[in-house]
């Protein structure tokens, strides 16, 4: 599974999808889940990897077409939250027809 579809999948709980996701927990989870308790040959930093995650989302946000992912909107002020995803509705509906 490649680092989007993983992303892809964590974004896709039900709560998540209304709520969106920061960057940190989204890192956070991938790592937890492709490290084992016995696994240290392969360590990968946490920032670099974070780094890579948001580089993921901020590209894909900011295409016109087939995007993914969206940035989240803070109700109250009606800016975008920072650091904050969530996937596309369309995209959400697409993929369970």
């Amino acid at each position: 599974m490649n680092l989007k579809e993983s992303i892809q999948k964590i974004l896709s709980d039900k709560k998540v999808k209304r709520e969106g996701l920061h960057v940190k927990h989204i890192a956070l989870h991938i790592l937890n889940i492709n490290n084992t308790l016995f696994s240290e040959g392969n360590a990968i930093s946490f920032d670099v990897f974070k780094r890579k995650v948001n580089r993921i989302l901020a590209n894909d946000v900011k295409k016109k077409r087939k995007n993914v992912f969206m940035r989240v909107k803070n109700p109250k002020t009606n800016k975008f939250k920072k650091g904050y995803y969530k996937l596309k509705p369309s995209y959400g509906q697409a993929s369970v027809e």
